[in-house]
């Protein structure tokens, strides 16, 4: 029999849940959305974890839409299902960051910095212990630092911030001394919360030097849940690390469940298989309230601020033409796109990759829904149809590109059709190919593809800008393949400036920049997302907030 206590969660780590592309039209205010019934944000409101009868271990299910083989090695992952079960495997890096942005202790002590912040010197704390029972020295940290280094794949904003590394050396098992190329000012966050690896599992050179990755023993990490089940099918079950230097998880395990489409997640909630999922629209909340009468539904604020797009392989003979990129977004209602995909008022339309409400926004800009000015700018670059067949043609070639999307999501089912009748309708032929999320996410990485539907993670940082824009970075997270010299010397001037009041002219030419280039069609922003839950589930953050990590909650007897 489980037994009840009163806690106090003083560790609610933040982190990222990645959910689907869109939202439904509420019939009723849900938690988080203070209109008709205030009561019930009221009520939520008033709780407090402290004061909850809480049930001493327990088991929660997290349903995702998700199929193909999942990696949760740090430097190989890239889906958001697979960088949220990592962060419970692996764990805080040598320092964490609140949202806030303001660096605390981690896996070490802050750091000292000596020669005016060429010589940083961490102090690991003591009896931290991989999964398996090894101590944690820094062995360990000069290893995954030398790995991170080597691997240029796993980010270019990282690689930046790595080249400055001259030199990682160890002044005893418990003390590592990192020295850089050149002073700086203060250490990168962005570094310091990088989870470290286990040395003794993982060994020189097996993932990061071959570029190849093959996870053939079960991941090992410090975090605060370790892989029960594996290798990994249609589920993934996590049990708690009873020597996690924080303190044990409440809960005995962390269990998540892969669907292969939204339909079938929201059966499997209805059907009480899982305790957990995201909510997207054409699966309404009405219905599915009807269906299951205790489910609780909150408003959730995005961990990562993103950006949805049809993003284009400038390596295309034709979507490297910035003059038909143009008219591919003037032929498309985006707004129609935003309307049926996410609930009124949680997302926004996107002109560029820079967020309304950022402070350095310039003035409006961007491309509304005019197909005659498409037909227009297509005629004027030689487009016609020569055989009328109802399609564009010029010198024998058809204006014709194949649209990745992922299978399985409604929200991105509901926007290709749209995009493909749009584009239809002014004489381009889109071939929209469903696949896996892994598949797309590996074929944007390669550059195998003529156009793809994604999210982009993004904040309008120098950081994200190198990133996602800059020429250097084509390959790695420029999986556009965007090249533009003017954007380039932009961005590398944002590194440059120490008084951020004048990175606001630079900022809002890049903008400008990026709006009339058109790199991707940038359909739109989400603000605002959705989880239903059992109600016997506590602590996930309040409404309007972050979803806390999994390592936070608890499970009461009964619902408050």
């Amino acid at each position: 029999m489980l037994k009840t206590r009163h806690i106090t969660v003083t560790h609610p780590l933040a982190f990222t849940l990645i959910l689907g592309l869109s939202l439904l039209l509420l019939p009723d205010p849900v938690l988080g959305q203070r209109s008709g019934r205030p009561e019930l944000q009221d009520r939520q409101d008033r709780l407090d974890p402290q004061d909850l009868p809480v049930q001493e271990g327990g088991v929660v299910t997290i349903g995702k839409v998700a199929a193909g083989d999942l990696t949760f090695h740090p430097l190989f992952n890239s889906l958001g299902v697979e960088r949220e079960i990592a962060s419970l495997i692996y764990g805080d890096g040598l320092l964490r960051v609140d949202e806030s942005g303001t660096p605390s202790d981690g896996l070490a002590y802050l750091p000292f910095k000596l020669s005016n912040g060429r010589d940083w010197v961490f102090r690991l704390k003591q009896s931290i212990e991989f999964h398996d029972g090894e101590p944690m020295t820094a062995a360990d940290v000069i290893f995954t630092y030398t790995r991170y280094k080597a691997a240029r794949v796993y980010d270019p904003v990282f690689h930046r911030y790595f080249q400055n590394i001259e030199q990682i050396t160890a002044l005893d098992q418990q003390t590592v001394r990192i020295t850089m190329k050149s002073p700086i000012e203060a250490f990168p966050d962005r570094l310091a919360t990088l989870p470290i690896l286990p040395r003794h599992q993982m060994g020189t050179g097996l993932f990061a030097d071959t570029g190849a990755h093959l996870e053939t023993t079960r991941p090992i990490g410090l975090g605060p849940y370790r892989v029960a089940s594996w290798p990994v099918q249609d589920m993934v079950t996590l049990e708690a690390n009873e020597t996690w230097h924080q303190g044990r998880a409440n809960l005995d395990r962390v269990v998540y469940r892969f669907y292969p489409t939204s339909e079938s997640l929201q059966a499997a909630f209805i059907m009480r298989e899982v305790d957990l999922i995201e909510v997207e629209r054409d699966g309404t909340l009405k219905d599915l309230k009807r269906a299951r009468s205790d489910a609780k539904i909150q408003a959730i604020v995005p961990g990562n601020r993103a950006f949805s797009a049809v993003f284009y392989n400038h390596r295309h003979p034709l979507l490297s033409d910035s003059a038909i990129r143009r008219a591919l977004t003037y032929a498309t209602d985006r707004q129609r796109i935003l309307d049926e995909v996410l609930v009124r008022g949680a997302g926004v339309l996107a002109q560029g990759p820079i967020h309304p409400d950022f402070e350095f926004k310039g003035g409006d800009m961007g491309f509304d829904y005019r197909p005659r000015e498409a037909r227009e700018l297509l005629r004027l670059q030689g487009w016609g149809d020569s055989d009328g067949d109802g399609f564009l043609d010029r010198e024998g070639r058809t204006l014709r590109f194949e649209l990745l999307f992922p299978r399985g999501q409604t929200s991105a089912e509901k926007t290709v059709r749209v995009v493909k009748l749009n584009l239809n309708h002014i004489g381009i032929q889109v071939v929209p190919v469903p696949v896996t999320q892994k598949e797309l996410v590996q074929r944007l990485g390669i550059g195998s593809y003529d156009a793809a539907l994604f999210v982009q993670d993004f904040e309008p940082t120098a950081d994200d800008l190198y990133a996602v824009f800059h020429s250097e970075s084509v390959g790695l997270g420029n999986m556009l393949g965007y090249r533009n010299r003017q954007v380039d010397r932009n961005i590398s001037f944002l590194f440059g400036l120490s008084d951020q009041e004048q990175a606001g002219p630079v900022y809002q030419q890049l903008e400008m920049l990026l709006v009339r280039d058109q790199p991707c069609m940038f359909l739109y922003f989400v603000d605002t997302r959705y989880i239903a839950y059992d109600p016997t589930l506590n602590n996930l953050g309040r409404p309007g907030e972050a979803l806390r990590s999994p390592s936070a909650w608890f499970r009461t007897e009964n619902a408050p």
